[in-house]
């Protein structure tokens, strides 16, 4: 890890990443970047038929596989209660798992939910990872980016745009490997792609993912 440039991306549930940044993650692996995920949420309410205990145990495994599939060289899941967030972050406990994550890995870059999502757990994320940096970064040398998953933002930071028209291919495999959320993910295939298209038009390329530098 020393030798190289380290990433964290937070997400609330286990398929936000490769919705958000899934051809950045990959990108970023092949630039030889260590790419680390962390999952808020066991996703335990997003399928009613199935048993809770089932599902947390098939959500984890699944999205530890698709974490490696995209370029994750780790994925870390603190296993909290899904549709909870806004509660549980205010554990001690939670604060201080994202503190000695962030002191571990030491990453370059942040990227995470932004504050104007849609989704309260969303949301959740955004807060609690900020207040740990306001706690432990005093100087603000780790660069901090927002990702979109369900809906456009509405952010006046800067942008960025990554190219990935060479690994879109491989974010859209692997959000076709969430069985578990095959009916969501479906559904968000068509503005996905549609997004992609319009960021690589203003980023001069076939597909970009867009970010919002928040500092």
């Amino acid at each position: 890890m020393k030798n190289k440039e380290v990433i964290l991306a937070f997400g609330a549930h286990s398929d936000d990443l490769e919705i958000g940044m899934g051809g950045s993650i990959a990108k970023y692996k092949q630039e030889g970047k260590e790419v680390i995920g962390v999952i808020f949420s066991s996703g335990e309410k997003s399928s009613p038929w199935l048993k809770e205990k089932e599902l947390v145990e098939s959500r984890r495994e699944e999205a530890k596989k698709i974490g490696e599939f995209i370029g994750c060289t780790e994925t870390i899941f603190l296993g909290l209660h899904d549709m909870k967030l806004t509660q549980e972050i205010e554990k001690p406990k939670v604060k201080q798992a994202i503190k000695n994550i962030i002191n571990h890995f030491k990453p370059s870059s942040i990227f995470i939910h932004s504050k104007n999502d849609a989704h309260k757990d969303h949301k959740a994320v955004n807060k609690v990872v900020f207040e740990v940096l306001e706690e432990l970064d005093t100087d603000k040398k780790i660069n901090v980016y927002v990702f979109e998953v369900w809906n456009v933002l509405n952010e006046t930071k800067p942008r960025m745009y990554v190219d990935v028209s060479d690994t879109f291919g491989k974010k859209i495999e692997a959000m076709k490997k969430f069985k578990s959320q095959k009916v969501f993910i479906w559904t968000l295939m068509p503005p996905v792609i549609i997004r992609a298209i319009v960021c690589g038009f203003h980023a001069k390329c076939k597909y970009a993912e867009r970010f919002y530098k928040i500092r």
